[in-house]
């Protein structure tokens, strides 16, 4: 009597159990397992699905980390002499999602200043046809603009600061490159108010009014001002996919009125980015923040894909480098 091979109808059920599984508890919001299994297994597509899977292993660690010291009601940053827990707001919140891509450092870093920002698949991204950049909050700095419009030879820059009336001195006096960089005073709001001074714009309205429709690599450094800007932004798009590959961000906190100073304020605001689909791939410490003001870390640089959408950190379909 011929012997049976039992093992192979078992393997099968497991298999067809985990996939009704991966399709339950796939997190709303995220490219979860159901991407991975609708759509062609590319490496690209099964990188961005295992770390989808680990970054929310990883917010499940900080939501019962906060539950331990006592909750959100808890100081972003904790006195050492009270007796009680050591930590700073940064020992919660972590770059665990990791980038696809090489990651590079674009602009300068020196101990007169730190412009340069960590991005995600830099060639990738700047390759990609009417590649666009947006960098909001100038000031005088500007070598990350400037090294962008450096490496590739069609990308536009837009910039926009209602502080300032011109790009940094490194950016206007490169020649080479500066008539692809665009500045706009304008300041980011909740509404369309062009009768305002400065004029007031969602981050729609600028798209619109510039003829864009999808940003490569948004800059944001508006020192304090992002807290507001970004829940202005992704409520205006109701849930649809952000119009933007990753985000390149400045955080500040306790620089104005809303401050962040329980680490429930910060968590809060930090879901929701997750929510609109935000993923934090890097930090980097402002040092010549703390050497100024030898307070801190309250100033840190972060960089974020965005997991939705169609873009060149999700696509491979797309044009590779260059």
């Amino acid at each position: 009597m011929p012997r049976v091979a039992w093992h192979i109808p078992v393997a099968f059920a497991i298999l067809i159990s985990l996939f009704l599984l991966a399709r339950h508890h796939a997190p709303p919001g995220t490219i979860g397992l159901n991407a991975w299994f609708s759509s062609p297994r590319s490496r690209l597509n099964q990188t961005l699905t295992g770390n989808e899977m680990r970054y929310q292993a990883a917010v499940r660690e900080r939501k019962n980390a906060i539950a331990r010291i006592g909750g959100g009601d808890m100081p972003s940053f904790s006195n050492p002499n009270d007796g009680g827990w050591s930590y700073t707001l940064w020992d919660f919140f972590v770059p665990a999602f990791s980038c696809p891509f090489p990651v590079v450092r674009v602009g300068e870093h020196s101990w007169r200043r730190s412009t340069g920002k960590f991005v995600c698949g830099f060639e990738r991204a700047v390759a990609q046809p009417g590649c666009v950049v947006y960098s909001m909050g100038v000031e005088r700095q500007s070598t990350f603009e400037q090294a962008i419009l450096h490496q590739s030879d069609h990308c536009q820059v837009y910039g926009f600061d209602y502080s300032v009336s011109k790009w940094g001195p490194d950016l206007l006096e490169d020649t080479a490159v500066n008539p692809r960089a665009h500045f706009f005073p304008y300041k980011i709001g909740s509404t369309d108010n062009h009768e305002a001074s400065p004029k007031e714009y969602t981050l729609a309205g600028i798209m619109k009014e510039l003829g864009h429709t999808f940003i490569d690599i948004w800059k944001i450094d508006i020192e304090g001002s992002e807290f507001s800007a970004l829940r202005d932004v992704i409520r205006s798009f109701n849930g649809q996919p952000l119009p933007f590959g990753q985000m390149e961000i400045e955080i500040h906190i306790g620089h104005i009125w809303e401050g962040m100073q329980t680490i429930g304020l910060f968590d809060e605001w930090w879901t929701m980015l997750e929510d609109a689909g935000l993923r934090p791939f890097w930090n980097e410490l402002n040092a010549v923040h703390v050497n100024g003001v030898r307070a801190g870390p309250t100033v840190i640089e972060w960089s974020f894909i965005n997991i939705r959408g169609k873009h060149a950190l999700t696509d491979d379909t797309l044009p590779d480098y260059p």
